[in-house]
């Protein structure tokens, strides 16, 4: 068990508040800490280092890259989590907290769409668009595509839906979308947190994630969020890659859906490099 004083030695420093903080969300790099942090990968191996001597990070090689993260073993214990409660409230007084989260959902994104390109280079003749629609299922109603990106999947699921909302936390990239779907009267675009999304409870009839939910800090509370709107017998479907940070996303993700009340696990697929799924809301009686 870490002891209390060691603990508060090495987290003195803020940017080791804001590595911790970061690790909370996360397994990332070395790489892809410094350039959250915006700090030399020599000075972000130095903070690493003194972590890790602490007992509180792990390490995990997969492939070329070493992934970092909180050791869970090391952070059982009650009082290591109450500690650690504190310390991470002093997250809020450190003002480069707020970029780092979204620097941290840009760092996200880009490992999703290299994994997501290497596939397309391996798969050119899978037509992904046409399967994924149909996984979503339900072809009416509306549907709510979070994390749409530019609005490249519009047209896909305009086919099948009567009208599609697309939700993106990228200013840039809504604008994009929004001006893709100028002329539609059936699509709308809203700039908004799949976390915090703000729609009505039950109010849509299916939900998309494509290579969305593995870039979102939190996705169990997206995931919860995208429940909460789903009306009864409505559809969630999720096209994603496993993580290759050794987190088990897929597992995760299964484990949560099946542990919960409200939905329901009716569809899952393999593919290489990404897999898919649907569940489906459960009906109350």
């Amino acid at each position: 068990m870490i002891q209390a004083l060691p603990l508060f030695k090495a987290l003195v420093e803020p940017v080791r508040i804001r590595i911790y903080l970061l690790l909370k969300k996360s397994p990332l790099t070395v790489s892809e800490l410094s350039e959250i942090l915006d700090l030399s990968q020599s000075n972000t191996s130095h903070h690493i280092k003194a972590l890790r001597d602490l007992g509180l990070l792990s390490a995990e090689k997969t492939g070329q890259h070493t992934y970092y993260g909180l050791d869970a073993r090391e952070l059982a214990g009650e009082r290591t989590q109450k500690l650690l409660e504190s310390i991470a409230e002093l997250g809020a007084e450190i003002p480069e907290t707020k970029n780092d989260a979204t620097k941290l959902r840009n760092v996200l994104a880009a490992r999703s769409e290299d994994t997501f390109a290497a596939w397309r280079l391996e798969q050119p003749d899978l037509p992904y668009s046409d399967i994924f629609a149909h996984v979503a299922a339900g072809r009416r109603g509306t549907v709510l595509d979070i994390g749409c990106g530019e609005g490249d999947f519009f047209e896909a699921l305009s086919l099948s839906y009567d009208r599609v909302t697309g939700i993106e936390l990228d200013r840039q990239h809504s604008s994009r979308a929004a001006a893709a779907a100028r002329d539609k009267t059936n699509i709308e675009v809203v700039t908004a947190d799949a976390q915090n999304l703000p729609i009505a409870a039950a109010s849509v009839d299916a939900v998309v994630l494509r290579m969305a939910l593995s870039q979102i800090p939190d996705p169990l509370v997206a995931l919860d969020e995208a429940t909460r709107v789903l009306k009864p017998g409505g559809c969630l479907s999720l096209i994603d890659a496993e993580k290759k940070t050794g987190d088990a996303f897929l597992r995760k993700i299964t484990a949560h859906i099946q542990s919960g009340r409200a939905l329901r696990l009716d569809f899952e697929r393999a593919l290489p490099r990404l897999f898919m799924l649907r569940a489906v809301k459960k009906i109350q009686l």
